[in-house]
């Protein structure tokens, strides 16, 4: 059966806030400084920990238990990541929208979680109930948007030089 959840993030903060039918279910609150994470998603509270200069890497790990659950590896030319759980099972992260706007989470076999987003609201329908895939979705959202301002950050002085000289 599917399972159907809406979002809806604070643009300045990148914070998350899930609702099913209506009612609050879980969240996700990012570090100022840092794209480190705390989600609690029904009953799962997990902490996301960045590693890396670019954070190409991230562990995810279990509050209650202290484990880590999950490693999530990032590509760094391609909106894709490969989400490896503490099981052996491998997902996969990636983008299928033009615009960036929908993005799935699938390990092509019996689970896939799809995400759709219009500015800082979204829907999510998936036919697992791994909270931990739910929330990694979001996760891995938030850092690929933080990537692609911290790049334009970069391009902007370029950019206005090079039309000032002209």
């Amino acid at each position: 059966m599917s399972k159907f959840i809406n979002w809806k993030s604070n643009w300045l903060n990148g914070n998350f806030q899930l609702f099913a039918d209506g009612v609050q279910k879980g969240m996700i609150s990012f570090s100022s400084w840092r794209s480190d994470a705390e989600s609690m998603f029904e009953d799962k509270n997990y902490h996301f920990a960045n590693e890396g200069f670019w954070q190409s890497r991230t562990k995810v790990i279990d509050r209650k238990t202290n484990e880590v659950v999950a490693i999530i590896n990032y590509d760094s030319w391609k909106s894709k990541a490969v989400i490896s759980l503490n099981t052996g099972e491998q997902y996969e992260w990636k983008s299928t929208g033009v615009w960036k706007s929908q993005f799935t989470v699938s390990n092509y076999k019996d689970a896939h979680i799809m995400y759709s987003s219009n500015s800082n609201t979204g829907t999510i329908s998936s036919d697992t109930h791994n909270e931990l895939l739910i929330i990694t979705g979001l996760f891995i959202k938030h850092i690929y948007n933080k990537r692609v301002v911290v790049l334009i950050a970069c391009l902007m002085p370029i950019i206005t030089i090079s039309i000032n000289r002209h």
